[in-house]
């Protein structure tokens, strides 16, 4: 249990390396390099722990009457039975290491017995020393080969922006962006996984489900359609959901563009600013919007792991007036809302039922000065929505 221990403390020093450094390949080496050293070093402690044994119980078993204990150390007749303990391990230690290594050792064995264990040392040490080797040998040419696919990028880029005059103090920004950006360690979403693709259709959806059901699950109108319907959370799941990731400084919507998407924040972290002044009407669809700045006038809000945003585009035809920019590498699930709403075609009462909570939302948030204004691209709270709607469209809900 205490190796156990041990080895799990390189691990997630290894982890924390990786979290430590954009450049995660040089600090995965370093980790892989260094658990590497530590099991050669174990390994080497129970040989030397064996070979002490040896040579320390086995005397009255020897058929020469002697150990590797009972050689001399100087001239004078001092042997290594004779010496510390400290210097019986350390010598023990340095044996075990040289049956690994090609380095030289004066103690040599003294019987059968001794002879026996040298020998299996050394084929464990053929079979051992090879193979950390050429683990850590493919972990070498692993982050050379991405290092030089990253330097040829560079190299291009460079000659990119000089052939086209770029001024200087931009090209160096436009360098410093793509090498930071490069570095950045992005989560895997389900686009870089095209083997599963070939999964039958029944184990896909069993999948989707698993990944994207408790996303759903977490807002409380999905929550209360998804109870109407067993088979409304693996529809809604498999045809309308995604997994996104952005780089720090991305901007996940800007102002003007049209809101078909809608987000929950699985880990990261971003900011919300609301930048353009609308004038809408509930009943109609179109919006005035008027392109005043209110970054200043405007607070910046903290979006954070576990919330919503952009809910408005499934209740309404919508342009943002923010812009939701991306602190982290921010890992998302997003709802593509026309794949979501042809999800619940089949459902007519739900899109009934849900009008008077759309209706609810849009005079909390688009109206003027109305109390959620401020986070319109964001989301309302669920329980303030119940709260404006009518009572009886409340109870029916």
């Amino acid at each position: 249990s205490r190796i156990a221990r041990m080895m799990m403390v390189f691990n997630r020093l290894q982890a924390r390396f990786q979290t430590w450094a954009s450049d995660s390949n040089r600090f995965t080496l370093l980790g892989l390099a260094s658990r590497l050293i530590f099991v050669l070093f174990l390994m080497n402690h129970w040989i030397s722990c064996v070979w002490y044994g040896i040579g320390s119980s086995l005397l009255d078993f020897s058929d020469t009457g002697k150990t590797w204990l009972d050689m001399e150390i100087t001239s004078k007749g001092f042997r290594y039975r004779d010496a510390g303990e400290e210097f019986q391990y350390l010598t023990a230690l340095h044996w075990a290491i040289t049956q690994m290594t090609p380095g030289s050792m004066s103690v040599v064995p003294q019987n059968s017995f001794e002879r026996g264990w040298t020998i299996v040392c050394l084929v464990i040490g053929l079979f051992a020393s090879s193979l950390l080797i050429s683990q850590l040998s493919a972990k070498m040419v692993r982050v050379q080969t991405v290092n030089k696919d990253k330097l040829q990028q560079m190299e291009m880029l460079a000659h990119f922006l000089t052939r086209h005059h770029v001024p200087l103090p931009l090209a160096e920004r436009v360098r410093c962006q793509v090498r930071e950006r490069s570095m950045m360690k992005m989560p895997l979403t389900i686009d870089d996984l095209p083997s599963l693709s070939q999964l039958p259709l029944a184990l896909r959806q069993e999948l989707w489900c698993s990944i994207f059901g408790n996303v759903l699950l977490s807002h409380t109108v999905f929550y209360t359609w998804c109870l109407s319907d067993d088979h409304l959370l693996h529809a809604l799941s498999f045809r309308a959901l995604e997994l996104e990731v952005f780089k720090r400084n991305d901007d996940v919507f800007a102002p003007m563009h049209e809101a078909k998407k809608t987000y929950y924040v699985r880990s990261g972290r971003l900011q919300y600013a609301r930048e353009v002044e609308t004038h809408v009407n509930i009943n109609p669809d179109e919006q005035v919007l008027e392109s005043r700045s209110f970054q200043e006038d405007k607070p910046k809000i903290l979006v954070k792991s576990k919330d919503w945003a952009s809910v408005i585009a499934i209740w309404c035809a919508w342009s943002y007036v923010g812009r939701l920019l991306a602190l982290d590498v921010v890992d998302l699930v997003s709802i593509d809302v026309e794949r979501f709403l042809e999800a619940l075609a089949s459902h007519p009462w739900i899109m009934s039922l849900s009008r008077g909570f759309a209706f609810a939302y849009s005079l909390l948030s688009l109206t003027p000065g109305a109390e959620h204004s401020d986070r319109v691209d964001l989301d309302v709270p669920t329980s303030r929505v119940f709260g404006a709607m009518p009572i009886d469209d409340r109870l029916q809900f």
